[in-house]
C-alpha cells in the first residue's frame, strides 16, 4: 500500500463515537449458503449486500447490517478478519486485525478528513480504515495488513458468479433497523451530513465535484480515479494505462458497482450482457472467456467504489480520468 497519510491533527479529527448508543461493532461466526438464504427469504434477489472474496468463496452480509455497525470482525478458517465501511465515503476495506502477534479488536470511532475512523480496544488507538494506518494513539505507525477490498452487490449479481457464496449471519434489533434507514438517506446524500465532513477537512482536492462516485484503483506506484459519469459515456468499458499495464473499468448491466480488470486488449465492446475484446475473447459474470471457450480468472489491482473527496485525501496527489 502507498503510504498516504504523514501527518494527523487531532484538532480537526472527531475522536468519539458519532453514533453513541448503538452498537460499533459486530462479531459474527455463523454463516449460510447465500441460496438458502434467498430460499427462506431473508433476502430478496435485489438486496444489497456488502462483499469480499477469500480462498475462492464470497463471503457477503447485507448493508443494512453494515450501515448500522461499519465495523465487522470475524475468523474464518483460522483467519481473523476485520471488516470496515465508512457510510459517508460509501466504501470499505477488508484487513488483518492482528498487530504484533495479538488480535485487536475494534471499532467504529469517529472521523478525519471525512473518512471513518476506526479505534482498538486493546491500545485505545485510531486507524484509518481504508489504508488501515494508525494515525493515532500508541500505535501510531502500525500499519494493518490488508486482505482484499470490498465490493457491492445484489444477490442476484453475487450467484452469478463461479465462486460460491455465503452469507455472514446477523440480526438487527428495531431501532437498528429504524438507524439503518438513516444512514441510508445519508449514504445516499451525504450533503446531509456535509457541514460535519468538511469540519475534519484541511485541504480539499477540488478537480472533481466532492461527493462524485468513482471506481478508485491504486498500485504501489500509482492511484487513479475513474468518474462513474465517464465510464457510462464511454458505454461503461473504458481502457486506461496503469502502472504500465492496460487496464480495463467496466460496468456490468444491472451491477451496482463497476470493476477493474487488467487485459491485452485494444478494445471492448459489449453485445448485451458479454463483453467483448478483440482478439475473440469476452468477459461475462467476471469471468475471461477465451477463444475456444475456456474460463480464466480476471487479475485486478486493489480497487474501491469511492467518494471523489475519500478517494483522493486518501491518495493525494492521484490520477483523474478526463
Amino acid at each position: 500500500m502507498m503510504n498516504t497519510v504523514n501527518h494527523f491533527d487531532a484538532a480537526r479529527a472527531v475522536l468519539r463515537d458519532y453514533l453513541e448508543g448503538y452498537p460499533a461493532r459486530l462479531t459474527v461466526s455463523a454463516q449460510q449458503p447465500l441460496s438458502d438464504a434467498l430460499s427462506n427469504e431473508q433476502i430478496g434477489a435485489d438486496s444489497r449486500l456488502l462483499t469480499f472474496e477469500y480462498n475462492g468463496v464470497l463471503y457477503t452480509i447485507p448493508m443494512s447490517v453494515v450501515l448500522s455497525y461499519n465495523v465487522v470482525q470475524g475468523s474464518i478458517g483460522g483467519q481473523e478478519w476485520l471488516m470496515t465501511f465508512c457510510n459517508a465515503c460509501n466504501t470499505g476495506m477488508v484487513f488483518d486485525p492482528l498487530v504484533g502477534g495479538q488480535i485487536r479488536h475494534f471499532q467504529r470511532r469517529g472521523s478525519y478528513d471525512g473518512l471513518l475512523l476506526i479505534w482498538d480496544e486493546e491500545s485505545g488507538s485510531f486507524w484509518q480504515h481504508i489504508t488501515g494506518q494508525c494515525l493515532y494513539g500508541p500505535s501510531q505507525g502500525e500499519q494493518l495488513r490488508q486482505i482484499t477490498v470490498t465490493r457491492q452487490m445484489t444477490a442476484a449479481e453475487v450467484l452469478a458468479q463461479a465462486a460460491p457464496a455465503q452469507m455472514l449471519i446477523s440480526t438487527l434489533t428495531p431501532e437498528q433497523e429504524q438507524l439503518s434507514r438513516m444512514m441510508e438517506k445519508m449514504r445516499d446524500k451525504p450533503e446531509r451530513a456535509e457541514g460535519g465532513i468538511l469540519e475534519t477537512i484541511a485541504v480539499e482536492d477540488t478537480r472533481r465535484p466532492r461527493f462524485e462516485l468513482g471506481l478508485g484503483v491504486w498500485t504501489e506506484n500509482e492511484s487513479h480515479f475513474f468518474p462513474l459519469v465517464l465510464l457510462h459515456a464511454q458505454d461503461s468499458a473504458y481502457l486506461a494505462q496503469v502502472d504500465g499495464r492496460t487496464l480495463l473499468i467496466y460496468h456490468q448491466p444491472e451491477a451496482i458497482a463497476p470493476v477493474a480488470a487488467y487485459v491485452d486488449a485494444r478494445r471492448a465492446w459489449w453485445e448485451r450482457e458479454v463483453l467483448r475484446l478483440d482478439g475473440g475473447r469476452y468477459i461475462q459474470d467476471d469471468l475471461l472467456y477465451t477463444v475456444d471457450g475456456r474460463t480464466q480468472s480476471l487479475e485486478r489491482p486493489m480497487q474501491l467504489l469511492m467518494r471523489w473527496y475519500g478517494f483522493a485525501l486518501t491518495f493525494p496527489g492521484c490520477r483523474v480520468a478526463m
